[in-house]
Formats: structure tokens, sequence, C-alpha cells
């Protein structure tokens, strides 16, 4: 597992335990957190960029299985930043695949992006929409996504929507909803771009934990979206919010950032129809769950 003390790798962990699985965590903990890694994995601290430091963190034991979680994830920093990212997202993902092949791996589960990779989505898109990445972080993606293709071990890409859930941090983008309940919990206003009307697919983690499990234990391979195929505004998802946990302090007013995609929604019925995933958890559970665990919820 590489990434594993981040927020989606740490859940993927903590399902592996709980199976009786033998999980091996690879992080540089440049964004992720030790705390985040139940203490029964063994970890090693490293950079997947970094092919002799990843296999010396490894070392010589066998590995059935991998799931590729490291990445760099901000959108707007990956265009200022255009060499770190392709630095981490390909190399990091070329590194991974040798090594994995090396030590005998016969699955490599990619944790990609969907809303990265397909850009406008006017139609929430499925897995034939040509990808039309704007940013490094997108096309980087794309790129390692056909690294990972082109490999010979039994791949799955998941593209997925915006997930959110516990231990989401604050500080990264795509975590909107992480962030407001930050600020409900702190009694602050929240801040909203634009008029509110930029639309997502909010997919809940546990869900996603789910896809992956459901990726390494099948036959499957190829791409598959792992979202909802529901589209919901920044307006409407304070609403959900205030219906949860009562209205917001304020709500602050600032301009539309540039570059921002108005509609991002990904289509799951190819992994539904091949019997790997559908998504369970609605919005307004999720949110609950999400706010009970963080503390804000108390009833």
């Amino acid at each position: 597992m590489t990434g594993g003390a981040g927020f989606l790798g740490s859940h993927v962990v903590d399902a592996l335990l709980a199976r009786g699985d033998d999980v091996m965590v690879v992080d540089d903990l440049s964004t992720g957190d030790r705390a985040n890694v139940d203490r029964h994995a063994d970890f090693a601290v490293a950079d997947v960029a970094d092919l002799s430091a990843l296999q010396r963190g490894i070392g010589s034991r066998r590995i059935d299985a991998v799931v590729h979680c490291a990445a760099k994830t901000k959108v707007v920093e990956s265009m200022t930043k255009k060499a770190l990212y392709e630095r981490v997202i390909v190399g990091g993902t070329r590194n991974v695949v040798q090594t994995s092949r090396r030590l005998g791996a016969s699955i490599f589960v990619n944790i990609s992006t969907g809303g990265a990779i397909y850009g406008e989505t006017p139609a929430c898109a499925d897995e034939t929409v040509p990808v039309d990445p704007q940013s490094n972080y997108g096309r980087f993606k794309a790129t390692a996504e056909k690294l990972v293709e082109s490999s010979d071990l039994r791949a799955v890409t998941l593209r997925l929507a915006n997930i959110y859930g516990p231990r989401q941090r604050t500080d990264l983008e795509g975590g909107v909803i992480a962030i407001f309940i930050g600020c409900w919990k702190r009694g602050e206003p929240i801040t909203l771009f634009g008029d509110g009307s930029y639309e997502r697919d909010y997919v809940y983690i546990a869900d996603v934990v789910e896809s992956v499990l459901g990726a390494l234990s099948g036959t499957h391979a190829g791409v598959y979206n792992i979202g909802t195929g529901v589209a919901t505004s920044v307006n409407d998802l304070v609403s959900a919010l205030a219906a949860v946990l009562g209205p917001p302090l304020g709500i602050v007013r600032a301009p539309a950032r540039p570059g921002e995609v108005l509609r991002g929604c990904v289509d799951p019925a190819k992994a539904a129809h091949e019997g790997l995933w559908r998504p369970k958890t609605g919005l307004a559970d999720g949110l609950r769950r999400t706010a009970a665990a963080e503390g804000v919820l108390l009833s």
C-alpha cells in the first residue's frame, strides 16, 4: 500500500487488516500522518519517486497485491510545481509498478481521479468519454493510468469522484466537506466561492474502500469510475449540512476561482454492471456519519 498514511489509504489499511491481511505501508509523510496507520501494519517512510528508497523500504518481502494511493493532489499547485507533480505521479507510479513486478504482485489497484481526468461533464462521464485533463495533475494522472495499463499485471484503475468522510484533512483541494464541517465545529462562518453553483459528485469514504476491496478480490481489469452519479451544488451541500448540523454561523462570499470546473460527475454504471462495486451511502447519511466521527454531531 503506497500513500497508506493518507485519508483514503489509511481507511483501506484498516479494512485490509480487519479481514486478516498482512499489510505493508509505504508513505513519505509529506501529507499523510503516521498516527492514521494502525500499529499492526508494517510501515516504511519512503518517497515512491525515489526507486532505491522505495525498494529499501519494502525490502525483499513477497507482495501479493498493491494498492497505489501515493500522489500529489493539489490541482492549482500542480500548475506551478509541474516538475514535482510529474516526478511523484508519473515517476512514482513507474517505480511502484516496477517494484510490484519484481516482488511478485499479481494485482495492481491504481487510484486515479474522475474530476481532473474528464474536465467538464455536463452529463456524468462514463469510462468511454475521452479524457480532457485541464491541469498538470490531471495530465500526469492520465499518463500514470497508461503506465499501469501497459504493465503485465492484472491492473484496475479506479477513477474516484470527490471523496469525503472521517479523517480527511481540511487543507487539501477536494476536501470541501471536511473544510465546512471544520467551520461548523469551530463556530466559524463558511466561505463560498462564486455563486455556489459549482457541482461535484461526493462519494463516502467507506464506499470507496469497498471498491478497492472489490478490485483486489475479483477478476476485473481496466478502468472503473467510482462515484454516485449525482452532481450536488455547493449551495445544496450547505443546505444538506445545515439539515444535519443546523445553520452555519455565517456565509462569506468570495470571488470565483479561475479555472474551476463547473460540473464534475462520474457515472458508476460500469462498475455496477460488471459486479465490481456500487455506491451504498447517500449524501445525508454520509454527512451525518462524518460529522459524528469528527465530534460535531452530538446526538
